[in-house]
């Protein structure tokens, strides 16, 4: 009996320790797994991150094989470039040596990531922070109790007459060329200096000889001492006939769904300014043209809905084959974010108002509503107008020369061939924020790397 019971004893020991044994074999295979799999993950991050930092993600040696120790074990990371689809597959691997002596513990992951082409926006976009005046051969010329006190970009000379003034203790002044004052024009005061100013040619005050740098002698004042330093900007590329095939509603689009009688985009569908009357966004009686894609998403918009103020409805990028006129004291307060552009001339006359809030005041928001004039001529002397105590906020470009007189009020940016300032003009700063998809602006091409969702295993 004694015999018997020792060897049921034995035989459940040793059963307790076999079993022990292989228990605590399992836990350190299951954490030799568990690093193997951390180390295989930190190898994968390991290729994003080549690649990410890559001078050329489109190098098939961009992300060669790579390893290096770590956690009792050793990373190994790498990547292959399909040339055909510009898609890598990346691989991380972790190997930890096995703890029960056999081969080691090793786990691979992948993940993969495109190369795509993108345009991006270059430093000249700041343009847009400005009054910009892009010709070389004449002068832009202020006059008759003009007072600018906006960011003033001049490429050529710079003419100022009778009391015009340039004011404003944030304001920066740069002039590629040279400046000229007459009569009792000056450039702020010792008072209120402008924050910068950056005279390319030297000034000319009167019949003084023309020198440089300028100086209060001049009757120029500036916070920082003004120098010739410029920076090279220069007027962005308009893309006419793309916008006309492209534009959402425009020539090549029509309206997939309208109500009321909205303006002609076209007469020909062909671009040349066939539109024979100037289009008058603001009739008397209400329009709704919208236009979206097969599942319901806005591409582009212009409504109107008369009152006092009346209500224009905006989106996207829109052309009209033709001139654009506000007039006869038209009140208008536009809703969205859009570009418009016009084959031809853009005027806003006779005290009328198309401002981004009611009031037409500081409380606009143009990363709100903003909407962008492109007055495409280039046949007329003078592409964009406003005059007689009109108001317009938003930015204007245009292909020719601005006109701005007679107690115009503008609240926004303006970048055209030259621009003309008189008789008791207002112009406010305004920054944009994010400039609008079909805003004339300056861009380069880039390469983007797109991780692909789904693609880690």
């Amino acid at each position: 009996m004694v015999i018997g019971i020792s060897l049921v004893l034995g035989i459940t020991g040793t059963t307790a320790m076999v079993y022990s044994t292989e228990n605590v074999r399992a836990a350190s295979t299951s954490r030799a797994d568990e690093r193997s799999f951390s180390l295989a993950e930190a190898g994968l991050n390991y290729a994003y991150a080549t690649l990410y930092n890559a001078p050329d993600p489109l190098m098939p040696g961009a992300v060669p094989t790579r390893s290096e120790a770590a956690d009792g074990g050793t990373i190994m990371w790498w990547g292959t470039l399909d040339t055909q689809t510009n898609t890598w597959t990346l691989t991380g691997r972790g190997s930890i040596p096995s703890p029960t002596g056999g081969i080691d513990m090793i786990r691979t992951i992948r993940g993969r990531a495109s190369i795509q082409h993108t345009s991006v926006g270059t430093a000249n976009n700041a343009i847009w922070n400005y009054v910009y005046a892009d010709s070389t051969t004449t002068c832009t010329t202020l006059a008759n109790s003009v007072n600018v006190n906006v960011p003033f970009y001049v490429k050529g000379n710079l003419c100022l007459q009778n009391t015009a003034q340039i004011s404003g203790v944030n304001t920066v002044l740069h002039v590629g060329g040279t400046v000229t004052l007459s009569n009792s024009s000056h450039i702020a005061s010792a008072a209120a200096p402008l924050a910068e100013v950056h005279v390319g040619g030297g000034c000319k005050a009167g019949s003084g000889a023309l020198h440089s740098p300028c100086g209060t002698a001049d009757g120029v004042y500036s916070s920082m001492p003004p120098d010739t330093v410029n920076p090279d900007f220069v007027k962005p590329p308009v893309d006419l006939p793309y916008w006309y095939s492209n534009a959402k509603p425009g020539p090549k689009q029509a309206c997939t769904s309208q109500s009321g009688i909205p303006p002609a985009f076209d007469n020909d569908a062909t671009m040349n300014r066939s539109l024979v009357l100037p289009v008058n966004l603001t009739p008397a009686l209400a329009y709704d043209c919208q236009v979206k894609d097969a599942q319901g998403n806005l591409l582009g918009q212009i409504a109107w809905a008369p009152g006092s103020p009346g209500t224009l409805t905006i989106a996207g990028t829109l052309f009209f084959d033709g001139d654009i006129s506000l007039n006869n004291s038209v009140d208008a307060v536009y809703v969205g974010r859009a570009t418009i552009y016009a084959a031809g001339t853009i005027g806003i006359n006779n005290s009328s108002k198309l401002c981004g809030v009611a009031g037409c005041n500081a409380n606009w928001d143009p990363t709100v509503n903003l909407l962008a004039f492109v007055a495409g001529s280039s046949t007329d002397a003078v592409g964009f107008s406003i005059q007689n105590s009109s108001v317009y906020q938003g930015a204007i470009y245009a292909v020719n020369d601005y006109s701005e007189q007679t107690g115009a009020d503008i609240w926004g940016p303006i970048v055209a061939r030259q621009v003309f300032l008189n008789n008791n003009t207002t112009n406010h700063y305004v920054p944009l924020g994010t400039l609008l998809g079909g805003q004339p602006q300056t861009s380069q091409e880039a390469i983007s790397i797109v991780n692909q969702a789904g693609s880690w295993g």
